[in-house]
């Protein structure tokens, strides 16, 4: 079912989805290209511009036939850089294929050859398929309302030709040797450019000064601004998202999201970079960028533990400028060093070469750095670790794992200072590295870590601050001299890429069988106040105070989106409504048992091209006990499906239409203006023995049809909140 074939000769070219327009003309060449090394026009057709409805229409094309008992997929391809060039001679490059250039769809009618073929327009995926399947594709797209496109055949001639039947113009016509034999080699030439950036100069008196601006800093402080905009669970699959504790703020490291609705198993990502200390050491920030990955990712128990985690390193970097190449081979260089330490593989990636702007009075350069993703099978969903520590959990613990000594190169805290620094933190021993981050895994497993964050932008300092922000009346006494670092800044402000987390005593045990080095730090206590003790040193912070502080960059981006008013208020309130859930006392939490010998109620589950959360629904009303069945408009617009046999309906979310014509108007145009569709309704609502659920779009469907409370003679209308943005957060409601 998921394995690519051989295409054979004979078998159908077909494209999914979108039509060619003037979008992305050389978009993977000019990502690499300095901004401005061009004229606006070229700049601008380069751009990508999604989108998700046509994607999803194309999607639920392809899941159809993946999941028929037989999926006739024979090989199957996206189209990203160099459009249906790359995508299409990708499908038949064992075999070879002539396509009809007059077949490929144009939506801009002034497209070239070249731009037909090259365009990147996205949201398309390629298909080969046999001859006696097209009907069935046919079929299964009309009813997603997926474009599908026959354009081409399986030649076996090894040659790869776009022809236009009407002209007999061949705008491409290439043996595939020439395209998929060896590629020539490139050779780079530059410069080792020593660059010398000036240390840092710092008091151990302004700790508290430097904190407040530390926790100020963007990459530091609280993200609820963006994290409060965006629909964070949607789909139903959603098991670890940013928001932790019962204050639902944006602490989480690692999103997971679970591999189906009835098991445990998940798919965990982090991402990992370091732009600052790159500058000062290429190789150390590669490392430090993949270990940053990891220590996030080490809160969700994954398969295999390390050996079960890929990578994809994302280049961006100002090349062709002097010096920058060379950075760019050490860091290219480290990071392929240390993956193999570690054992782990990074399969794919992308780059942005293109990190210069260029200005008519001088150009500017962004630091170069590799954006690595980490991902890996996580094997239970209920036992990935969060910031937030427990009143009763037990020992605080601290693991540095990059075993180096403290280190303010490169750190958030040098950026308050306005400087770079000399010296960075690296990752000294990736054997130990990958011992330690595996026997954390394997507490995890055993259900020993109730908490735990990892170190990076803001240092230390951040996270034993972070870890007490989740929730109310939680803070903890904290020890560093078993640390034997006498500078304090050092220990809080450097970004040594370590963990923090909390267990009890046991784990020393096995800890140390394992010859993992930690330190025991501290313990939890009630109250609003953390200590910091390092030697004769003595600090104390306020957590309201600083979480405050942590949350008011947030408040100030807030404030761009939502309003003065609605971000005050917000900012104001975020800390006094704990998340409680409160049930009656007969609710166990348990699954109904559903006796499915009998005959079940039925459910229809109606969406429309660009609903995106029916499989969600659908399991919901599967476990509620209903036989579950999936309906599309076009299926009550043809006639296939009058809901006669139906009880219960749910319109589900998304964006049907992509909300062109306002919210859910076309989905209920659809029905309005269609007489099957609107008879099938109207007869559904008639009877006496039927219930209705419209969720997200499928609410607004409900209030365009006039389904709310259809006795009212002035029906309601939904128009914009206060703040005119999506609003994701828990609300207070009693049932």
């Amino acid at each position: 079912q998921a394995i690519k074939q051989k295409p054979k000769e004979g078998d159908k070219i077909v494209i999914l989805g979108g039509e060619n327009y003037r979008i992305g003309m050389g978009g993977a060449a000019v990502s690499s290209a300095d901004t401005g090394a061009f004229n606006s026009g070229i700049e601008l057709n380069a751009i990508q511009r999604s989108n998700p409805e046509m994607q999803k229409r194309a999607a639920n094309a392809i899941r159809g036939l993946v999941e028929s008992d037989e999926n006739p997929i024979v090989s199957i391809h996206d189209h990203g850089a160099g459009g249906h060039l790359n995508c299409l001679s990708e499908l038949v490059e064992e075999t070879g294929g002539l396509i009809d250039l007059d077949k490929l769809p144009v939506g801009d009618p002034t497209l070239s050859a070249k731009e037909i073929v090259g365009n990147e327009s996205q949201e398309r995926m390629g298909l080969v398929i046999g001859q006696k399947d097209i009907d069935t594709l046919q079929k299964i797209a009309d009813r997603e309302r997926s474009p599908m496109y026959q354009v081409g055949d399986v030649t076996g001639n090894h040659r790869f030709t776009f022809e236009s039947k009407t002209t007999g113009a061949k705008p491409m016509d290439f043996a595939l040797e020439d395209m998929f034999g060896s590629s020539p080699k490139v050779v780079m030439n530059d410069t080792t450019i020593d660059r010398k950036y000036t240390d840092l100069d710092y008091t151990q008196e302004n700790f508290k000064s430097y904190l407040d601006q530390v926790l100020q800093l963007e990459a530091v402080a609280s993200k609820d601004w963006l994290t409060n905009k965006v629909d964070r669970c949607v789909g139903g699959k959603v098991a670890k998202q940013q928001c932790a504790g019962p204050l639902q703020l944006p602490l989480n490291n690692v999103g997971v999201m679970a591999l189906d609705y009835l098991g445990k198993e998940g798919v965990a990502t982090t991402v990992g970079h370091s732009p600052i200390a790159s500058l000062i050491d290429p190789a150390a920030g590669s490392r430090t960028a993949i270990a940053e990955a990891l220590s996030n990712i080490i809160w969700a128990p994954i398969k295999d533990g390390l050996k079960g985690v890929s990578l994809s390193a994302n280049w961006m970097w100002a090349c062709k400028n002097e010096g920058e190449d060379a950075r760019l081979y050490e860091a290219v260089q480290g990071c392929s060093d240390f993956a193999i330490e570690l054992g782990i593989n990074i399969p794919t990636g992308k780059d942005s070469l293109s990190m210069k702007q260029k200005y008519p009075d001088g150009d500017v350069i962004a630091p170069g750095t590799v954006i690595i993703s980490a991902g890996g099978n996580c094997t239970d969903i209920q036992k990935v670790v969060e910031p937030v520590l427990k009143k009763n959990g037990g020992n605080i613990y601290y693991i540095n794992l990059s075993e180096d000594d403290f280190k303010l190169g490169g750190s958030s805290f040098a950026q308050v200072l306005n400087k770079i620094g000399t010296e960075v933190p690296t990752i000294k021993d990736g054997a130990n590295f990958k011992n330690t981050f595996n026997v954390v895994q394997d507490l995890i497993k055993a259900d020993k870590i109730q908490a735990g964050h990892d170190i990076g932008s803001g240092g230390l300092i951040t996270t034993l601050l972070e870890m007490c922000f989740a929730d109310v009346n939680l803070s903890a006494d904290y020890d560093l001299s078993a640390l034997r670092e006498s500078d304090t800044i050092k220990i809080l402000f450097s970004e040594n890429i370590g963990i923090v987390f909390q267990a009890d005593a046991s784990v020393e045990t096995v800890l140390n069988e394992n010859k993992v080095a930690f330190f025991n730090i501290g313990k939890v206590k009630e109250g609003d106040t953390v200590t910091i003790k390092n030697g004769n040193q003595n600090l104390s912070i306020n957590v309201t105070e600083a979480r405050d502080t942590w949350y008011k960059t947030s408040y100030l981006l807030d404030r761009k989106q939502s309003g003065e008013l609605k971000a005050k208020e917000r900012f104001d309130n975020f800390k006094n409504q704990p998340l409680k859930f409160t049930f009656p006392t007969h609710f166990t939490g348990k699954k109904p048992v559903v006796d499915f010998s009998k005959t079940r109620p039925k459910a229809a589950i109606i969406r429309e091209k660009g609903s995106n959360s029916e499989r969600e629904m659908a399991n919901a009303m599967y476990l509620a006990g209903f036989d579950v069945k999936d309906v599309h408009m076009t299926d009550l617009i043809s006639g296939r499906e009058t809901l006669e046999d139906i009880q219960f309906i749910g319109a589900v979310g998304g964006f049907s239409n992509s909300d062109v014509l306002g919210s859910a108007k076309g989905w209920a145009g659809a029905f309005l203006y269609n007489e099957k569709a609107k008879t099938a309704l109207d007869n559904f609502f008639k009877r006496e023995d039927t219930l209705s659920v419209g969720i997200c779009n499928g609410a607004q469907l409900f209030m365009e049809l006039e389904l709310i409370n259809p006795e009212h003679e002035v029906h309601g209308k939904l128009r914009h909140n206060d703040s005119h943005k999506h609003e994701s957060g828990f609300t207070s409601v009693s049932v």
